[in-house]
């Protein structure tokens, strides 16, 4: 899970004086008025109290898009679906949950809110979407199909590589404790449970094979390395009929758009244009100015 990390005293003392100068006028005074619908002083208060930690512009840019993607795509997001994301993103930090979400400024209510915001701007940008045969045989050209591998992480090269002459001495051990610390996985070039550099070494190998050399991955954040080992239980052969997979593209090209922010963001200016999207305070002016200076190279589809 991505959590937002926001600066507490920032974020909340930019709320505080933005605020303030909206509290000049009438509570009930809009602040964004678009189609069929508006955002009031109130609201935004009322958002404050709930966000402490985020800024006020944010709060505008994410209550426009909800009330505008609401209307579009309401119906397509269901409690279920936001449920079982929430339950997923759960289980995956464990014990951790609950801090994390106390650090990023979430209860488990506005975290479901944000969830769903989420999945509603993904509808947006998967309705935008030209799934052409273009597109297809475009994602299926580095596309791998799913394998079944043992994955081990070692804390430095030298133990990685340890590893790798137990495997060759005694492969079934290997397989047991690799299995004992839950590193029998399966996955395909589009899973991310797996670093990208292990699963680029282990479609190298054959079936039975291990990696010859610890595969180093370098966390972005903190430029820390850890080492994996590999070995290889199925691996797959794409062959050539790309519709063999279109489910497995389809997840593919999805997934490639939302990551592209440029499409992304022409997808909401042109929401934000037909849905006539004013901001009245000028303490609010610049609030959609990164979307008003949108331009479409990746164009979205009519």
């Amino acid at each position: 899970m991505n959590f937002k990390k926001i600066g507490v005293v920032v974020a909340t003392g930019l709320t505080v004086i933005t605020l303030a100068s909206c509290g000049k006028n009438d509570a009930n005074s809009d602040i964004v008025t678009m189609k069929g619908d508006t955002i009031r002083v109130t609201d935004l208060y009322a958002q404050t109290k709930e966000y402490p930690t985020t800024g006020a512009s944010t709060l505008l840019q994410n209550m426009t898009f909800n009330k505008i993607f609401e209307k579009e795509f309401g119906k397509k997001v269901s409690d279920k679906e936001v449920a079982k994301e929430f339950d997923t993103q759960k289980a995956s930090l464990g014990t951790n949950f609950a801090s994390a979400l106390q650090q990023a400024g979430y209860t488990e209510s506005s975290y479901k809110d944000s969830i769903r915001s989420q999945l509603l701007l993904k509808a947006a940008v998967v309705d935008k979407i030209e799934f052409t045969d273009a597109a297809y045989k475009s994602a299926f050209e580095t596309y791998h199909p799913e394998v079944s591998a043992l994955i081990l992480p070692e804390k430095s090269a030298d133990d990685a590589k340890a590893k790798i002459a137990d495997a060759q001495k005694s492969p079934d051990d290997f397989d047991k404790a690799a299995k004992a610390q839950k590193g029998d996985l399966k996955f395909d070039s589009a899973s991310t449970s797996v670093p990208k550099e292990v699963m680029a070494a282990a479609f190298k190998l054959k079936d039975g094979e291990v990696s010859a050399e610890p595969i180093t991955v370098m966390d972005p954040q903190t430029g820390a390395s850890s080492f994996y080992v590999v070995k290889m239980v199925k691996n797959a052969d794409k062959g050539t009929d790309w519709k063999k997979y279109k489910k497995e593209l389809k997840a593919v090209i999805t997934t490639t758009k939302q990551n592209d922010t440029q499409f992304v963001n022409s997808i909401i200016t042109k929401y934000l244009k037909d849905y006539n999207v004013k901001v009245k305070p000028k303490e609010f002016a610049n609030t959609f100015a990164a979307f008003e200076s949108t331009t479409d190279s990746s164009k979205a589809k009519k």
